[in-house]
């Protein structure tokens, strides 16, 4: 039974920005050497009934395919909460660790296609005093005209309210120097007083726990030259007469004055005391403070992810206004955690180095310290554990630039990493057990998925090649000669053992094949273009697996080999956009499809030769029907859904639709019914895009998806896939929420 849920502003999404003077947007008035009276300031104003309906799907459960792991954590947090954890993700959202099911749960679903952008999380801060109080500094550059937001939950990231800040500052969650941090922070002394670095627009302050926003304008820094900005914002305990903590500290991502110190709640900054030349010639990563006020800053002479060569930990000794290098090495140090019951215990990582690890890998490094920082024991005597994600086996921890340690017990600290998350329950003891803690965490880029009857789900992710899964709640078994990225990957429709995937940068051409269902590949290595390095892009095989057809990301034609690249020949007719989707008829080898640049192409002779159809085809991934001959699916986008069931001769409308992004079949109820058909677009009778399906060929469309469940949209795979074993469940690409899927839950 659907239902509508009514929440007002504490639990919607919606956002308003307004520009309005300081007497009417501040909590309290503040001297004009904080506020820039003239920056509009971003307030959140109460929405009204007719934006505080939440459409709340009751029908259908949402989750990501289980892979475990594949994208970079950004960021970790421990909270005043023993085994509350939350996390960050460049491209993927945030996480809360649920400690009692020993998983991360995503806090991330609700983000819509429009704003996309608010999954690169570049900063994360939660109140001292409340774990349930979660901000997030959201936004990546390059989606959603760049919009910054900071998210704010009282539930644990069960719902956030979004305060946009884009006129005040920017971030790039995805940027370079993505684990350097926290730009956020919260006043341990007063949750009201919020304050926020910006990559560029400087700094920011909230005193009404995130509501409004102001300028601080007495901070001296405004960006960088690395586009990296105010990094780390960090309070001490220090308590005014009026409430607010006293001293603050900034790092900025610069060499030079990069440290900087307020003594009277952020009314004046300065440089902090005890700054020297080598400080000065290095960059602040991160930064944490002992009970007694001594500052340890971790530098490096790059912001990161993979620009750092060296670098140092320093103490500042705040009491007294001296510093003092601390001798662990010349390595690029990540961050340092400090056990908060005693001062003497700490562990360091280094970031962006690569030494041998027990597995066999190159990563980073560890360091402990069990007399206040005089001595250093490097950690050799460590182990590392799958913790049963099978295809992390040797791979390293690496890219770390955050420790957190479990507030409830000093042996446990997790560190990120390049894949995900490692935990460690045993830190103090001779021999460290690390293992991968990363269940629940989808933090992939998926780009293509095949679903057969009778056979696992195939997949092709970026970074990590892609995954066969029998079972979609269980972490699956990873490609065989594994190549990185892939961009597109298809099986024989009548051989399942005949497989081809494509990836490759424009240094190497990486294109494989398999005759025996992915136990062994051959790669082929002679290009479609003498002396041209081809990559990337699209594959297909006819449908008897006789022929390969290739259109590659850097080259304006479609290619055919029938001799596995031994001979290439380039396709006549179809020539001028690069990557075309193609797609092979299930019943008849002859028969291919290709769609690129709104234009429907239909081969009759194996991809040799292709014919132009209709030009209507916005979106290029169409989608075969697998049981008659010559009907296609093809996404219109404002045209709606088209339908082809005689070969591209016809194109007609698929009632119903106004808007058709992506589309995909799946499973019937019962046999003999028509497929679901799934999309990804509008309805004519909404005015909200989601997740539709169809069980009457098109005559009515039911919404799948809700408010709650937006998952970013398609992302750069832009795909919709029914499961062809499983009625009522449908999977969706995103831009880092890995492969979503949603079940209908059978009554």
């Amino acid at each position: 039974m659907k239902n509508k849920l009514r929440v007002f502003s504490m639990l919607t999404a919606i956002v308003v920005s307004v520009s309005c003077l300081l007497s009417g947007c501040s909590g309290s008035a503040e001297s004009d050497s904080v506020v820039d009276d003239s920056s509009e300031q971003s307030a959140l104003t109460e929405t009204d009934d007719s934006t505080s309906d939440l459409y709340i799907n009751d029908e259908w459960t949402y989750g990501q395919v289980a892979i475990n792991g594949g994208g970079f954590v950004s960021g970790i947090i421990s909270t005043n909460e023993p085994g509350l954890f939350y996390a960050r993700t460049d491209v993927g959202g945030a996480y809360r660790w649920d400690n009692d099911n020993q998983t991360w749960v995503s806090l991330s679903y609700d983000i819509t296609d429009e704003d996309r952008g608010l999954l690169g999380i570049d900063g994360i801060a939660v109140d001292p005093n409340d774990a349930s109080r979660v901000y997030l500094l959201a936004g990546t550059n390059y989606f959603s005209g760049g919009k910054t937001c900071v998210l704010v939950s009282d539930n644990y990231g069960e719902t956030f309210t979004h305060v946009e800040v884009t006129d005040l500052i920017k971030v790039h969650g995805n940027g370079n120097g993505r684990g350097n941090g926290e730009r956020i922070a919260v006043d341990p002394n007063n949750s009201d007083i919020i304050y926020c670095g910006g990559r560029t627009g400087g700094m920011i302050r909230s005193t009404d726990g995130g509501m409004t926003w102001e300028s601080v304008s007495s901070f001296p820094v405004t960006s960088t030259s690395n586009e990296n900005g105010i990094n780390i914002i960090l309070f001490d305990g220090s308590k005014s007469e009026d409430g607010k903590t006293t001293h603050i500290y900034a790092g900025v991502s610069t060499t030079g004055d990069n440290i900087y110190v307020s003594d009277d709640a952020g009314e004046t900054w300065s440089v902090i005391a005890g700054m020297d030349e080598a400080v000065q010639s290095l960059m602040p990563e991160r930064m944490d403070l002992d009970s007694q006020g001594n500052l340890y800053v971790s530098l490096a002479d790059g912001e990161g992810t993979s620009n750092a060569t060296i670098g140092t930990l320093y103490r500042f000794n705040t009491s007294d206004g001296t510093s003092e290098e601390i001798p662990v090495g010349s390595f690029p140090v990540g961050d340092i955690v400090i056990d908060p019951n005693d001062d003497n215990r700490m562990v360091l990582v280094s970031t962006q180095i690569w030494q041998q690890q027990p597995n066999g890998a190159y990563g980073d490094i560890f360091y402990r310290t069990t007399d206040g920082d005089k001595t250093w024991e490097k950690l050799e005597n460590y182990t590392m554990s799958t913790n049963g994600v099978d295809w992390i086996s040797g791979y390293a921890i690496h890219w770390c630039s955050c420790l957190a340690m479990d507030s409830g017990d000093s042996n446990r600290i997790l560190v990120n990493s390049g894949n995900g998350i490692f935990a460690c329950d045993n830190i103090w003891d001779e021999t460290p057990e690390f293992y991968f803690e990363s269940n629940g965490i989808e933090e992939t880029v998926p780009m293509d998925i095949i679903s057969y009857e009778d056979y696992p789900l195939v997949s092709a992710i970026g970074d990590y090649d892609g995954f066969v899964h029998e079972d979609i709640y269980t972490s699956a078994q990873r490609h065989g000669e594994q190549i990185g990225t892939v961009t597109s990957i298809a099986i024989a429709a009548q051989n399942h053992d005949i497989w081809v995937k494509v990836g490759g940068y424009d240094t190497g051409m990486k294109l494989l094949y398999t005759t025996d269902g992915g136990e062994s590949w051959t790669y082929i290595t002679n290009s479609p273009e003498e002396g041209q390095v081809l990559y990337e892009g699209h594959v297909a095989l006819t449908a008897d697996g006789s022929t390969l057809l290739w259109s590659p990301a850097n080259a304006r034609y479609v290619y055919v080999t029938e001799d596995w690249g031994e001979t290439w020949q380039k396709a006549d007719g179809i020539m001028g956009a690069t990557a075309m989707y193609i797609a092979a008829d299930y019943n008849n080898p002859d028969i291919v499809y290709a769609s690129g640049a709104s234009v429907f192409y239909v081969s009759t002779d194996g991809g040799k030769s292709f014919s132009r159809k209709n030009d209507m085809c916005t979106f290029s991934r169409v989608c075969v029907d697998p049981s008659a001959e010559g009907t296609v699916y093809m996404p219109g986008g404002g045209y709606g859904l088209l339908k082809t069931e005689d070969y591209g001769e016809n194109v007609s409308l698929v009632s119903g639709l106004k808007y058709c992004e992506a589309v995909g079949l799946g499973k019937p109820k019962n046999d003999g019914d028509p497929y679901v058909i799934y999309v990804y677009g509008t309805p004519t009778d909404s005015d909200v895009k989601g997740i539709y399906m169809s069980e009457d060929n098109g005559e009515t469309w039911v919404r799948v998806n809700d408010d709650l469940h937006n998952f970013g949209g398609t992302g750069n795979g832009e795909f919709i896939s029914g499961d062809m074993n499983v009625y009522g469940r449908c999977y969706m690409s995103t831009v880092g929420l890995g492969i979503v899927y949603c079940d209908k839950i059978e009554k």
